[in-house]
């Protein structure tokens, strides 16, 4: 469902648009909700931050009344965006559609994050007629061996590209995802990636490789400064190519609104609210306490309230050897912030 015909969308939007246009940064301004309703999935991806590639909690899920309340809190709160992940959540589509209706998309730039497997034509229409605004495929390079092999999924390359046709088709708002780090940012393979989205129409959101999860204490994942002023120009050469760091607003292509830690907030299948999907460190739960009190909680936090241009989980080093590496730290078991920075 296109943002135009969401009236309670608009008026939000509007309210970023004032924010960002007169502060230039994020600031306090909550932006987003992210939330991993179930963590199962069909794919053994080699970087998963959740380690559902692990089998990790695949049953735990939260209860839909419970994602209604969210998004009522989040509507409240003047949260615009909703983003469904897993996991995958198309492993479950009539769940998932019943957690859509629950939600009152109406209300939200409402979207999902998939590995696009099993998003065939049918399901694109039922996804566009729940009121779904965008959908988010994750693709890692243009050779389907490459991706197969990362996503540890024969066929995976195929059905992927095949789902992004298929999103755009219906209406909905295409998104090719893919995570670039050091290790693939100056491979050729990555730029043609880009200009394939372009030229299909797509946005492409670059989500930068994390040590956490699957990766953690892989730090040499990170883009560095050389690579960071690559992308820059990448992002000035494909205009279609986002970052939620980034200023979608300034035309120049240059403006940056700093690290999105508690702006977009992740809820886990437990109720744990992280600061972020990336950075595993909990400000709160939502069977425990409201929305609205964890998230002044987590701006209390210096780290976090303070402006920082760089992503802390994917650029900024310092960040992650001081609250990153602790041990068996993870989504399902993240470092509690008021023992860590009280």
């Amino acid at each position: 469902m296109n943002i135009l015909t969401k009236p309670e969308v608009l008026k939000k939007l509007r309210k970023f648009h004032k924010h960002v246009t007169t502060t230039g940064k994020m600031g306090s301004f909550v932006r987003g909700i992210d939330i991993n309703f179930n963590n199962a999935c069909n794919f053994k991806c080699a970087h998963c931050f959740t380690k559902s590639s692990e089998n990790v909690h695949p049953k735990d899920e939260l209860p839909i009344d419970t994602i209604a309340n969210l998004a009522d809190q989040a509507h409240e709160l003047g949260i615009f965006e909703f983003d469904l992940q897993g996991g995958e959540l198309l492993l479950r589509p009539d769940k998932l559609i019943n957690v859509i209706r629950a939600i009152q998309p109406e209300r939200f730039y409402l979207y999902l994050t998939t590995n696009g497997y099993y998003l065939d034509k049918s399901m694109a229409k039922r996804l566009a007629r729940a009121g779904v605004s965008r959908v988010s495929v994750s693709i890692d390079s243009m050779k389907a061996s490459s991706h197969d092999s990362f996503r540890g999924k024969h066929g995976a390359h195929k059905r992927a590209l095949k789902a992004l046709e298929f999103v755009k088709s219906v209406g909905i708002e295409p998104y090719l995802n893919v995570t670039v780090g050091h290790y693939n940012i100056f491979e050729s393979d990555f730029e043609r990636l880009l200009a394939y989205s372009k030229s299909k129409g797509y946005s492409t959101l670059i989500n930068v490789a994390v040590p956490s999860g699957c990766w953690q204490d892989m730090d040499n994942v990170m883009l560095d400064e050389t690579d960071q002023e690559y992308l820059k120009q990448l992002r000035k050469k494909y205009t279609n190519t986002l970052r939620d760091i980034w200023n979608p607003f300034d035309k120049s292509r240059e403006a940056v609104l700093g690290c999105n830690c508690v702006n977009r907030t992740y809820i886990t299948p437990l109720g744990d609210v992280l600061v972020c999907p990336y950075v595993h460190i909990k400000i709160g739960n939502v069977f425990e306490s409201s929305l609205a009190d964890i998230i002044d909680y987590g701006f209390s936090i210096p780290q976090f309230r303070d402006y920082s241009p760089l992503c802390l989980a994917g650029e900024d080093k310092e960040f992650v050897s001081r609250f990153m590496t602790a041990k068996g730290m993870s989504v399902f078991n993240p470092l509690d912030a008021r023992k860590t920075f009280n």
